[in-house]
């Protein structure tokens, strides 16, 4: 048990490092019940705890609301009584969400209304709220090849030549940004902007998007065949929309959770994390109680062996993973460029428990050499060593916080088990479970609490963490930058 103190120390960019007392200390997570034995126990024991968590703060561990607040209290609280400096990070991300689900309706020539169907309609994060009902304008859309050619509707401001001020513009995905599309649709007078989608392969159903900045007017997408009826019927007559959108935006405050040994030093270091963030939608048993719950199962289990294994390792929860990454983003942007040089690698972990999943170990090429190289050829051997099949993917990235660092230069490797995606059938004869189904039928919905997960290879992907990490820590130490030799 952690004395009842408040200790500091200097760390990275001068950030503070807290140790979490029992007195609660302003700065410090609160106590919590007493450090179970970790090498027993395993990762499943944080995902009840979280799930706890969600279910006593409306069913989700979003950035910005409590649930998270408290899930980043429960990590800090198991990370400090195992005797882990910690620091929280604290940032502010953009913030949007609908009050009530958009409403499209098409009022017909003939004077029928036609309600666009359940699930057809889907609002852009960062579209302005608003309530219009105006006549609609196709731009250049270009409907009619088959198969669809690739679009650019909406990309220049040339589109827009003939526009009608105060109409809704119908404009088709491709080529440019969705806010380059919708900035010229505001500057030609648009009242709310329909984005239908593009129609070329793995761009025809309904489909979620984000604009980079808030805009002034509502913006929906909608599926390919849905826009191609409306842009005919458009270009045949008079036809207007009633749009509503009804959403706030802003800024919100989150924070990470950081965890080392001591308060930074001229070594090189490992950073492992995952996102602890859930969507709004669910609790995020899966996406991602599981990756926090092995990185921090791997953490506890760490701490109990030689100092030596853990003296190079930082073990970061990453806060908005969902808004665009941006808690990992502020990490690394924070350090400055001798600091970045000083991470010899990071580990990521996002979704290891999916209930139909594979196995997926990405990292270097297995020819490399330096710290990513050894890192991913201990996940590896551990997997092949207890017969389980692996997919690896050599030199891609995953997509999620270890973007963050491989655009910085930093080498990453990662476990993944996959998400809304398809099983194939091969995929289906080396991994089991169902094919044609996806990974994790649950992703980003209400379901993923608890019950989604795989227990066994969440374990497994904790046991292979542990490994690699207890031989990246021994590589790690003789080693002072990233720029060294092996490296």
């Amino acid at each position: 048990m952690i004395a009842a103190v408040l200790l500091a120390a200097l760390g990275p960019s001068g950030i503070t490092l807290t140790q979490s007392s029992a007195q609660g200390t302003a700065g410090a997570a609160p106590p919590s019940r007493p450090l179970e034995s970790a090498a027993n126990a395993g990762a499943f024991r944080h995902l009840r705890a979280l799930q706890e968590i969600a279910s006593a703060n409306g069913g989700n561990r979003a950035a910005g609301t409590p649930g998270y607040d408290r899930s980043a209290a429960y990590v800090s609280e198991q990370l400090a009584q195992a005797g882990y400096l910690v620091r929280f990070e604290e940032f502010e991300f953009p913030f949007f969400e609908e009050r009530s689900p958009a409403i499209l309706v098409v009022n017909m020539p003939d004077g029928s209304e036609q309600p666009a169907s359940t699930g057809a309609v889907r609002t852009l994060a960062n579209s302005g709220s608003g309530d219009v009902t105006a006549r609609l304008r196709a731009v250049n859309l270009k409907l009619g090849a088959e198969p669809p050619a690739a679009s650019a509707s909406g990309c220049e401001g040339g589109d827009f030549k003939d526009f009608e001020r105060g109409a809704v513009a119908l404009i088709r995905r491709g080529t440019c940004q969705f806010q380059a599309k919708v900035e010229n649709a505001v500057a030609a007078g648009a009242v709310g902007v329909i984005i239908m989608n593009e129609g070329t392969d793995g761009r025809k159903d309904a489909f979620s998007g984000q604009l980079t900045k808030l805009v002034p007017i509502p913006v929906i997408g909608i599926p390919y065949a849905f826009g191609s009826t409306l842009g005919a019927e458009a270009q045949a007559g008079a036809v207007t929309v009633h749009l509503a959108v009804d959403a706030i935006a802003g800024k919100r405050p989150s924070r990470n959770v950081v965890a080392e040994t001591s308060g930074g030093s001229d070594d090189a270091w490992i950073v492992v994390g995952a996102h602890l963030d859930s969507v709004p939608e669910g609790p995020g048993m899966n996406d991602n109680g599981s990756g926090t719950a092995a990185v921090l199962e791997a953490a506890l289990q760490l701490a109990q062996g030689p100092a030596q294994a853990r003296r190079h390792l930082r073990f970061a929860f990453w806060g908005a993973e969902e808004r665009g990454l941006i808690g990992s983003r502020h990490h690394v942007d924070a350090l400055s460029d001798d600091e970045r040089r000083r991470i010899a690698l990071y580990v990521n972990l996002d979704m290891v428990g999916s209930p139909n999943f594979m196995r997926y170990v990405q990292g270097p090429a297995a020819t490399d050499d330096g710290t990513a190289a050894v890192a991913r050829r201990e996940l590896v051997a551990e997997f092949r060593e207890h017969e389980l099949n692996i997919e690896e993917r050599t030199g891609t990235r995953f997509g999620s916080d270890d973007s963050s660092f491989s655009q910085k230069g930093i080498p990453t490797v990662g476990l993944y088990t996959g998400a809304g995606g398809s099983k194939t059938e091969k995929q289906a004869s080396l991994f089991g479970g169902t094919a044609g189904r996806p990974f994790d039928p649950c992703y980003h919905q209400a379901c993923d609490t608890i019950e989604n997960i795989d227990r066994d290879v969440l374990e497994q992907n904790t046991r292979a963490l542990v490994r690699a990490l207890n031989a990246v820590a021994i590589v790690t130490g003789g080693l002072d930058r990233r720029d060294q030799k092996g490296n």
